[in-house]
C-alpha cells in the first residue's frame, strides 16, 4: 500500500511587507501632517524616492537640514548575530541590499547582493518629470499606482491580485488579496520511496484589516483556502475548506521616522515608514496555534538623525526556552 504525504507552498505574498488603493469609494487621500504620522522632520529618512531639493514646498528647514537633505543611502548589509564563549558578538550570513540613484538624485532600483554577487531586484522606480513615481516593480512584481501616488493594486507573476484601501489620512486600513495556493501530494511506496508527486492547486482569499490605537497598530489577516487537503487514513484524503487566523500587534513611535520617507507610496511598508519598537504576531489555525512571536527593534542614529543601525531580536513565545534570534543591519550614506 502507498503512504501518501503532502507539502504545502503558499502561493501568497505577506503584504504588509510587499503591498499597499483608494477607500472603497475610490477616493483619492490626500498626504497631510497629521500627528498619527510620523515626524519626517526630526529623524531623516534612510531612503528617499526624491530629494527635497527637488520638491516644491514650504516646510521651514535649517541650514543645517538643507546641507543634508540630499544625503542617499548606498547600502545596507544585514547579518545574522551570535555571541561565542567570551561573550563577543559574531556576525555570520551578510545580505546587503545595494541603491542606486538617477542623475537627478531619485531612488532608482534596490538590488540584492551575496558574497558580493548580485542575486536579483527587489524595487525598480519610474518617474515623470514632475518627480512623481508612475510605476513601481517588487523584482517581476508589478504594482499599479493611483492619481495620489497612492500603490492600489499588485499583481504577482502567479496571478495573484491585491487591492488596498487607505483612510483620509493615507493610512493602510485594508488589503484583499485573490490567488491560489499549492499542495503537493507525495506518493511513497511501503520502501520509503517517491513514485509521484501530483501538485494541486485552489482558491486562496486573504483579508488583512488594520486599525489605529495611540502609539498601538492592530493587524488581523484571515486567510481563507477552499478544498484543502488532509490525509486520514489508508491513503484517504479529506478536502475541507481551511481558515487561517493571523494577528500583528505592532508599538510604533510617531515622533520618529522609519526607514523610508512618508512619501505615499510608502504608506502600505509599515514595518519600514514607521518606527517600530516592538512586534507581536500570531498564527492559528482550526484552533490550533502555529507559531507566536516576538520583535523587539533596537536603532541607533547619527548626528543628522539618518538611521545607522537597527537590530532586530526575535523571540519564540510558544517556545521561550529556544535561543534568541539576533540580526542587524548597518547603513551606509554618500
Amino acid at each position: 500500500m502507498y503512504k501518501t504525504t503532502f507539502k504545502v507552498f503558499l502561493s501568497f505574498t505577506a503584504i504588509l511587507f510587499m503591498s499597499c488603493s483608494s477607500e472603497e469609494n475610490s477616493t483619492t487621500p490626500e498626504t497631510v501632517n497629521d500627528s498619527r504620522l510620523p515626524d519626517q522632520e526630526v529623524f531623516k529618512p534612510a531612503i528617499q524616492l526624491v530629494p527635497k531639493t527637488l520638491l516644491n514646498t514650504t516646510a521651514k528647514s535649517t541650514a543645517k537640514s538643507a546641507e543634508t537633505s540630499n544625503k542617499h543611502l548606498t547600502s545596507e548589509i544585514s547579518y545574522k548575530i551570535s555571541k561565542d564563549n567570551l561573550g563577543n558578538e559574531i556576525e555570520s550570513n551578510p545580505s546587503e541590499n545595494r541603491y542606486s540613484y538617477d542623475n537627478k538624485g531619485r531612488l532608482q532600483s534596490i538590488d540584492r547582493y551575496r558574497n558580493n554577487a548580485f542575486v536579483g531586484n527587489i524595487s525598480k522606480f519610474d518617474f515623470n518629470d514632475a518627480n512623481k513615481v508612475i510605476k513601481t516593480y517588487y523584482a517581476d512584481i508589478v504594482a499599479e499606482i493611483n492619481n495620489g501616488g497612492f500603490i492600489s493594486k499588485v499583481t504577482s507573476t502567479d496571478g495573484t491580485v491585491t487591492d488596498i484601501f487607505y483612510d483620509e489620512i493615507g493610512r493602510d486600513i485594508k488589503e484583499v488579496e485573490n490567488g491560489t495556493y499549492k499542495v503537493y501530494l507525495d506518493e511513497i511506496d511501503k520502501n520509503g520511496n517517491l513514485t509521484n508527486q501530483t501538485a494541486y492547486v485552489n482558491e486562496q482569499k486573504t483579508t488583512y484589516i488594520y486599525s489605529y490605537k495611540g502609539n498601538k497598530v492592530f493587524v488581523n489577516i484571515e486567510m481563507n483556502q477552499k478544498k484543502y487537503p488532509r490525509i486520514v487514513k489508508d491513503n484517504q484524503y479529506e478536502f475541507k475548506d481551511k481558515t487561517t487566523t493571523i494577528t500583528y500587534e505592532l508599538t510604533v513611535d510617531y515622533t520618529k521616522a522609519g526607514i523610508y520617507s512618508s512619501e505615499p507610496i510608502f504608506r502600505c511598508y509599515i514595518y519600514n515608514w514607521m518606527h517600530i519598537l516592538d512586534w507581536k504576531t500570531k498564527s492559528v489555525s482550526e484552533g490550533i496555534t502555529e507559531y507566536e512571536m516576538r520583535y523587539d527593534y533596537e536603532y541607533i542614529y547619527d548626528e543628522d538623525g539618518y538611521l545607522k543601525q537597527s537590530k532586530r531580536t526575535t523571540t519564540n513565545i510558544l517556545n521561550p526556552n529556544s535561543p534568541l534570534s539576533i540580526t542587524k543591519t548597518n547603513y551606509w550614506y554618500k
